[in-house]
This record gives structure tokens, C-alpha cells and sequence, in this order.
């Protein structure tokens, strides 16, 4: 390959990477990481797009990882130090609810779970990014991937110049979207948005041997209403009323978010018993740290500018940590880390 060839294909001009080439980017990634193994100078918090500052511990000099779920990655550079966002809750809690100071309910969570199932394929991996639909990705030894997300119709519009295909799959509408660029197998893969039932559309990408239209239509017809439970290394027990799942990392850190208010979230990080508690003076921009007790065991909160943090160790010797904004009552913080349970 000469320089106008790597210039066409990788510079600043190159098409973007197909969700499906960062979706099985980050699925590897996640695959081969070992971190109860990484060397103690390795063994940082790793949160999302904002969480506590923490002084003295190297974030901004911590290791790559992958926020589980496409279409974004951030396995390609370090962490930046992670930030607080302030952020506002409605001051009045919906109609028919009761609230609290904060205008925030809590409720019990449902199990999160990906509603379909490729049989034949394998156990499947899951990501999600925040505001992203949770993708099933099924990595093949020979690059030959599969992904299924959710879609809309309004998506199976052409993208990048190509020119789709309309199909059938059991009688219902669909359409191949091919992609203007590469893969890990050097061959680009193709899309299949299609109509799985009245009203729900789905997106099928494949692949190497999966990227064909014939194969696609194939895989598409095997899809199965067959619920698969997401397995994390934490439970959440309670959240706040209407809020959902909408990320989650490393099957250890976990975003909740209120879908009408989508700057507004709280995380769960659960982190190896290998670890140490971080200490008062390794939080910046602290206010109060109080010493409480939730699951009849000793637990840290800090009060900071921007945000609460609880942190406790369990009885297995892991610790869970539950983030969120200062909107909510220090009562609402403890009874949310009170309902993590190990998964």
C-alpha cells in the first residue's frame, strides 16, 4: 500500500469506522482484559463521561478501556480525568407519585436483559453507551462478527453514497445497507435493518462470511423473541422512577439515566476486593465525609461540590461505590447503595 492509499483509507478524509468495526473493537478489547491481574499502578476507578476527581491517584495517566456499547469506543487513548457535571432535577415529582425533597421516587429495578436471541451463534457479548441501544455482539475466531441491536425504519435510509437493497424476510420489509469502508477483514460489512415484527425494526450487521445478503437475510430469519439476561458483577436493587439502564462498562460499572432529562444520571461501580478505599483527602472538591453504615457494615459519604459518592465495602470484600448528582437526598444516596447486591 503506497501513501495515497493509506492517506484514502486512514487520513482525515477516510470514511468513519462502521459501528460494527468499533462494536467488535471494543468487544475484543473487553475480552482480553484481565484486570485482576494488571500491574497495582494499573488499578484506577474507571468511570463514564463525568465522575469524582480524585486526587493523587493518576487518572489522566490511566489505562485504555472500553465503554461497553457502540457505536463509540474509547479504547484508542488514556482516560481524562474524569469531571462533575452539575446537573437539575424537576422540582416536582410526576402526577400520582410522591416525592421526596429531591422530586425523586425510588422504586425497585427490573433485571436488565437484551430481548433477542441468534441461536447458533454462540454466547453473545453486550455493550451500550450512553444514549446508544445495547447491541448483542457475537465474535467469531475468524472476524466473521454478527451484531443485533434495536433500529427504526427511518434508519434503513442510505448512508455514505451506497445504494441499498430492499428484501423480505418472512414477508416483512427490509433493506441492505452496504458500507463505504473496511474491517478487520479487510472486506467492509453490510447492515440489514428490517421489520422483525409490526413496528419493531431490527439492525443485523455482518461480517466476513456473515457479510453477504444471503447470509444476513438467513441470520435475520433466526432471530428469536428470546429474552438474555445481562450479567454484571452488581445488581442495582432500587431506582429512580422512569429511569433506565444506559450504559454500562467492563460488566462492573453501571449508568442509570432519566430518559426525559438525559444529563441526568448516577453510577455504579463495583471494583475487586484487591483494591483499596479511597481515603477523604483522595476526593477533590470534598465538603463533608461521614462515616455511616449500610448493610450493617461500615461505609464511607462524601458530600462534594458537584456530586455524592458512598462507598462500602461488602461482605465478599469487593467494594461498590454508588455516584450521583447532589440533587439527591444523602437518604435517597444510601438506600441506592444499600440495594446493590453482588451478582
Amino acid at each position: 500500500m503506497n501513501d495515497l492509499e493509506l492517506l484514502d483509507q486512514f487520513g482525515p478524509d477516510a470514511p468513519p469506522a462502521s459501528d460494527a468495526a468499533l462494536a467488535a473493537a471494543r468487544a475484543r478489547l473487553l475480552s482480553g482484559l484481565d484486570t485482576t491481574t494488571a500491574p497495582a499502578s494499573d488499578r484506577r476507578p474507571a468511570l463514564f463521561r463525568r465522575g469524582p476527581m480524585l486526587a493523587g491517584l493518576g487518572l489522566a495517566a490511566a489505562v485504555a478501556v472500553a465503554v461497553v456499547v457502540v457505536p463509540r469506543p474509547e479504547n484508542t487513548r488514556p482516560d481524562a480525568t474524569p469531571t462533575i457535571v452539575p446537573t437539575t432535577v424537576p422540582s416536582a415529582a410526576p402526577s400520582g407519585t410522591t416525592a421526596t425533597a429531591s422530586g425523586i421516587r425510588l422504586v425497585a429495578a427490573t433485571a436488565p436483559g437484551f430481548p433477542y436471541t441468534i441461536p447458533g451463534l454462540g454466547d453473545a457479548r453486550f455493550t451500550a453507551d450512553p444514549g446508544g441501544p445495547i447491541i448483542a455482539v457475537y465474535l467469531s475466531d475468524d472476524y466473521s462478527d454478527v451484531y443485533l441491536s434495536s433500529a427504526t425504519e427511518s434508519e434503513s435510509s442510505p448512508g455514505f453514497g451506497s445504494e441499498p437493497t430492499d428484501v423480505e424476510i418472512d414477508g416483512r420489509p427490509g433493506r441492505l445497507l452496504p458500507f463505504d469502508g473496511t474491517s478487520d477483514t479487510g472486506k467492509p460489512p453490510l447492515t440489514l435493518i428490517w421489520e422483525h415484527r409490526d413496528g419493531v425494526w431490527l439492525r443485523l450487521t455482518g461480517q466476513g462470511r456473515y457479510g453477504t445478503p444471503r447470509a444476513l437475510v438467513e441470520l435475520a430469519g433466526r432471530v428469536q423473541d428470546k429474552p438474555q439476561r445481562l450479567h454484571f458483577e452488581v445488581i442495582v436493587g432500587l431506582i429512580p422512577d422512569g429511569w433506565e439502564l444506559a450504559a454500562f462498562k467492563d460488566e462492573s460499572i453501571l449508568m442509570y439515566r432519566d430518559p426525559a432529562h438525559p444529563e441526568i444520571d448516577f453510577q455504579v461501580q463495583w471494583t475487586p476486593k484487591s483494591r483499596p478505599l479511597f481515603k477523604a483527602a483522595e476526593v477533590q472538591d470534598l465538603e463533608k465525609a461521614s462515616k455511616v453504615t449500610v448493610q450493617g457494615r461500615p461505609a464511607d459519604l462524601f458530600q462534594c461540590r458537584d456530586f455524592w459518592m458512598a462507598q462500602v465495602r461488602l461482605a465478599d470484600r469487593s467494594i461498590v461505590r454508588v455516584i450521583t448528582p447532589r440533587t439527591f437526598t444523602p437518604d435517597q444516596v444510601l438506600r441506592l447503595t444499600e440495594s446493590v447486591r453482588r451478582g
